[in-house]
């Protein structure tokens, strides 16, 4: 029999142990580890960690993190851990990642508002080896230029934002907080993390890392305004900032896209990109509670 618990900073060392054998799918929960431990708390990052141990072994562990989001690597017992994490943290379930069979066995369990969901949908998991990244000629030919986002860019950048929380994340158009969306993208780029690519002076792509370690970086947030498709951009924007994640050190990428969007996959797979296996979110639209009301 299992034992379910919650987790502490003395057990980090086995929780490091453990999501190192699932690098790829843990991407979230490796990256807030880095930057906030074990710790759980009100700030970015912080969570409360339960974990299923079979006599001393971790096998599962989840994460009910500041923003609401659930996030499992609960291979044996997804179903019991994210019921646990959930009524241990008492915060609002808003979203649930993690393995997609991990995801798809939790989310019916878990007591949300289900008129609020937004995406429940599988993903593909992909890894590439950052020695192996296929760089577009657009690119290396210095036809497109690709660079960090600086401040000047936001008004731009958060109109786009809208733009991806409406079509890609499924949100409604009320649901959307282009406030909050400044908020978040200032930080990215306060983070190196956030990407613009240029064509004649003009910005036509954005991308980012919606996780990174020394060794890692996950790809997400890539957009190309629709007008604009189809001319190479989306492929440019991704390799520029992998080229820059590579000087810094970095060894692979990881990313996940929705099983029907063929598009995406076309360009993922053409920079490098393998396919390792599915992921999956399940979020609720952020709804304001004036709006509820």
């Amino acid at each position: 029999m299992s034992s379910l618990r919650r987790l502490t900073s003395n057990d980090r060392p086995v929780v490091d142990t453990f999501l190192d054998c699932h690098r790829a799918s843990s991407m979230f929960l490796r990256a807030n580890l880095f930057h906030s431990g074990l710790e759980d708390g009100p700030e970015p990052f912080c969570g409360l960690y339960v974990g299923a141990f079979a006599g001393d072994a971790l096998t599962d562990v989840a994460a009910h993190y500041w923003n609401g989001n659930i996030i499992l690597q609960a291979p044996t017992q997804p179903v019991e851990l994210a019921l646990v994490v959930a009524g241990e943290s008492g915060r609002p379930v808003d979203g649930l990642l993690g393995p997609w069979h991990q995801v798809e066995a939790a989310e019916p369990e878990l007591a949300r508002d289900r008129a609020r969901l937004s995406k429940v949908v599988p993903e593909y998991l992909y890894l590439l080896d950052l020695a192996a990244l296929a760089v577009p000629e657009a690119l290396s030919s210095g036809r497109v230029n690709c660079r960090r986002a600086g401040d000047g860019d936001l008004t731009a950048l958060v109109a786009w934002q809208r733009q991806y929380d409406l079509h890609a994340l499924g949100y409604p158009d009320h649901g959307i907080d282009d406030v909050a969306n400044r908020d978040r993208l200032a930080v990215k780029i306060e983070n190196n993390h956030l990407w613009v690519l240029e064509e004649a002076g003009c910005l036509v792509s954005m991308t980012g890392f919606n996780a990174a370690l020394p060794d890692a970086v996950q790809v997400g947030g890539a957009f190309t305004p629709v007008e604009l498709r189809g001319r190479g951009h989306g492929r440019a924007v991704i390799a520029g900032s992998l080229l820059d994640a590579r000087a810094d050190g970095a060894g692979e990428a990881i990313l996940f896209t929705e099983a029907e969007n063929h598009p995406a996959q076309r360009i993922y797979e053409s920079l490098g990109f393998e396919r390792i296996g599915d992921y999956g979110m399940v979020l609720l639209d952020p709804i304001r509670a004036k709006d509820e009301g």
